[in-house]
């Protein structure tokens, strides 16, 4: 029982940590949960199907780095993640614990202001309280071979 609960509690407040390869980075859990592979921000859909509207979730990392998975870290602005291939950048629905994350063109909105915390979380550069996390439970639509992927919160 214990085990369990702890595993529902990493799912809820697990940082993300950033991996860079040139410019552009991965954003991965620092814990893999239930995937040895690890899990990363991920936009949904691939290729033609990518679906810019839906919110971001966390996905079995790609070993090479898909276009849907990289980011640029302060960029277009200091505090924006951007991803490039598409223009936008990630952005919270608001500053509230369970928020999702969406992608936008990128603007003046504090809603896409990021800090790295020392301990390597990715929080609001306005509400620093508030740390990107992995919800608990099943994301929706898209489903990996090992299991179907994470939504993406903010968590308090």
């Amino acid at each position: 029982m214990n085990s369990l609960l702890l595993r529902f509690l990493s799912l809820l407040v697990l940082p993300c940590s950033i991996y860079a390869q040139s410019d552009e980075v991965m954003i991965r859990l620092v814990d893999p949960l239930d995937e040895p592979e690890f899990y990363c921000i991920d936009i949904p859909g691939f290729g033609k199907n990518v679906q810019l509207e839906a919110p971001l979730m966390a996905h079995t990392l790609k070993r090479f780095g898909a276009a849907d998975e990289m980011w640029i870290m302060n960029f277009p602005n200091k505090g924006q993640i951007y991803s490039k291939p598409y223009e936008r950048c990630i952005e919270a629905e608001s500053a509230t614990s369970g928020a999702k994350l969406r992608l936008k063109k990128p603007s003046d909105s504090p809603l896409q202001r990021f800090d790295l915390t020392k301990k390597g979380m990715i929080v609001l550069k306005a509400h620093p309280e508030l740390g990107l996390a992995v919800a608990a439970g099943e994301g929706t639509g898209w489903v990996t071979q090992t299991g179907p992927p994470k939504r993406l919160v903010w968590m308090g």
